[in-house]
């Protein structure tokens, strides 16, 4: 259950159609006091999971290292700042019906006209990152891209692409309270 339950998310990281980034941004906060964080997911310390999903999960904390690492943060114990990420999936479906029948040679169409039906599978999904202030416990800034599968690419390209999508909307550098203009 657990691999299909990986599967799934594989293919929802896998193959993304234009996805949709919805960010928040606390500008209350004085963001030049934010230098450390430290990365959690409360599901990754569950030792029951697959090999494939632990490769996911490693795949998903080094790409969101490696942005932090960009914008100048260092990992710590104690940190400034808490990071956080969650993946939410779901398999849909949706059916097409078409009963318009056609008879060239007819000048009506009959009322037993056959129906056809095409039925299509896809996968929703949610990827969210958020930052929180460790100390005030304030949610600093939250990421999140809406994803639908339409084309297979390489698993790990397609996490990354969507973290760095994500993090381009986190403007601050750290220890400084100026934003960057998004990329």
């Amino acid at each position: 259950m657990k691999v299909v339950y990986w599967f799934i998310i594989l293919l929802l990281i896998s193959s993304c159609s234009t996805p949709k980034v919805i960010k928040y941004l606390n500008d209350e906060l004085d963001y030049s006091q934010y230098h450390t964080y430290r990365l959690i997911n409360y599901k990754s310390d569950d030792k029951s999971y697959s090999q494939e999903g632990l490769a996911f999960f490693t795949q998903v904390e080094e790409a969101i290292t490696q942005n932090m690492t960009a914008k100048g943060y260092e990992k710590a114990n104690k940190p400034d700042l808490i990071a956080r990420y969650e993946i939410i999936s779901t398999t849909a479906s949706s059916s097409n019906s078409n009963n318009n029948y056609y008879d060239p040679y007819s000048y009506y169409q009959p009322y037993y006209a056959p129906t056809f039906y095409e039925t299509s599978k896809f996968t929703e999904g949610v990827i969210l990152i958020e930052l929180r202030d460790r100390k005030q416990k304030k949610l600093v800034w939250q990421g999140s891209l809406d994803l639908k599968y339409t084309k297979r690419i390489e698993a790990h390209l397609a996490i990354l692409e969507s973290i760095n999508k994500i993090f381009k909307t986190y403007p601050y550098l750290a220890g400084a309270n100026e934003a960057q203009p998004e990329q």
